[in-house]
């Protein structure tokens, strides 16, 4: 259909526009995150990375304190840090017998570190 097409003159001499209206598809909004599912940035656009494609309401969330795991956004309620203390050689210095008495570096202990597991609930 050409431009010409678009316009008719009626029975009346009326002037009639006859179009089809198309809208511009939807947008895509994206949630891009890094190889340990940490939220970097929501975006409208296309950059390259890791992403989600995530919805409106999300999207204007916009929340940084959520994970993406195997592709499903998890909230902070179904991740939960387990800290342990373990024994090794650097780190913070403890009395051997009490390790809530931290030692100076030049006397003799047990060095102590954190170990972080996570727990997912599915």
């Amino acid at each position: 259909m050409t431009d010409k097409e678009y316009v008719k003159i009626g029975p009346n001499g009326d002037l009639i526009i006859d179009f089809v209206f198309e809208p511009p598809p939807p947008p895509e909004f994206r949630l891009y995150y890094d190889n340990k599912g940490n939220v970097l940035f929501y975006t409208g656009e296309k950059p390259e990375g890791n992403y989600i494609v995530v919805d409106t309401q999300t999207f204007a969330e916009a929340r940084m304190d959520v994970r993406v795991i195997d592709g499903v956004i998890r909230h902070n309620s179904t991740i939960t840090q387990v800290y342990k203390l373990k024994p090794t050689t650097e780190g913070t210095l403890t009395h051997v017998d009490d390790v809530s008495l931290i030692l100076e570096d030049d006397n003799e202990g047990v060095y102590w570190n954190f170990d972080v597991k996570e727990l997912i609930k599915e």
